[in-house]
């Protein structure tokens, strides 16, 4: 069965073996692989990550290279993201819609938005690292999915994936390979590989701020990779938030009608899943949750009743 209809099935919106060497595999334990729940499930909890809590975030983007800063404002609601940059004529909405996510732009709220052609999406954000693609994420989307075993990112354990665009998928990367918290369903790291099997492109969190009762990312870092040194980076953009408060502003959004999907009955307690537990206040980067996506806000299990 095409993984692309079981995703539309989940309504979802938001990586074999031994093939690569040795080092790229590093840290992977293949055997983890029989531990993995069937990928439709991963994904539909993904995608229930992707609700996103009514916030407004203030912070800047700012890169290793040009040591330049770009102050934003990050809105989220639902199943959209909207970027403000600040000092800048550039807004930039994300939707996350079940099965196709659109990446569009304006340059005030005045316009009208316009949707990024798929020959733009790889196209660099200003001077940063970050491209509209690694905004899009949706490699999600793509058919082909693998699971490759399980690993500790940041010593929370993770479902390892790969992902391979298909020829209606426009993507830069030969392959995405993405880390998937156990614990919360929630992206840790995302790869983009090139056709050899080296990693061009990271995405990571690097740390995680409470608001409320909701975790979100403080510190997200964008890099391109050295394809032939590992874990090497070339130039580094940082994301970093320094405030946060409800209500975005932004109004309700639904999935388009035309989706016309349904959720199916899943049987949980079937699915050989790692327990949740509540997270830490003394050690938010080791037990709270992470962003479903790298720029996701997502609701963190409560530790008081």
């Amino acid at each position: 069965m095409k993984l692309r209809s079981c995703l539309c099935l989940l309504a979802l919106a938001v990586i074999l073996g031994f093939l690569f060497t040795s080092s790229i595999m590093a840290g992977i334990d293949a055997s983890g692989v029989s531990k993995e729940p069937p990928i439709a499930y991963v994904q539909g909890m993904i995608w229930k990550r992707l609700q996103l809590a009514d916030f407004v975030l203030t912070g800047n983007a700012h890169t290793d290279k040009g040591k330049k800063r770009y102050p934003l404002i990050l809105r989220t609601r639902g199943h959209t993201l909207v970027y403000e940059f600040q000092d800048q004529p550039l807004q930039i909405r994300v939707q996350l819609d079940p099965g196709k996510f659109t990446v569009e732009k304006r340059s005030s709220a005045k316009d009208k938005w316009s949707l990024i052609p798929d020959k733009d999406m790889g196209k660099a954000i200003l001077d940063t690292d970050i491209t509209y693609e690694d905004l899009g994420i949706d490699f999600v989307n793509w058919d082909d999915v693998t699971p490759l075993g399980t690993d500790t990112i940041k010593t929370l354990p993770a479902y390892v994936f790969e992902a391979k665009p298909g020829p209606g998928d426009h993507s830069r990367f030969a392959k995405v390979r993405y880390w998937v918290s156990s614990q919360y369903w929630a992206f840790l790291r995302i790869d983009g590989l090139n056709a050899k099997g080296q990693t061009i492109k990271r995405v990571e969190v690097q740390d995680v701020m409470q608001i409320g009762q909701y975790y979100v990312f403080k510190e997200m870092k964008v890099s391109y990779m050295l394809p032939d040194r590992e874990d090497m980076a070339s130039s580094t953009t940082l994301i970093d938030i320094t405030t946060g408060k409800e209500g975005s502003g932004l109004p309700a959004h639904s999935a388009p009608a035309s989706s016309n999907v349904a959720l199916p009955v899943i049987q949980t307690d079937t699915v050989p899943v790692a327990p949740t537990a509540a997270p830490s206040a003394a050690s938010p980067e080791d037990s709270s949750m992470t962003p479903a996506a790298p720029v996701t806000p997502t609701t963190a299990p409560s530790s008081t009743p």
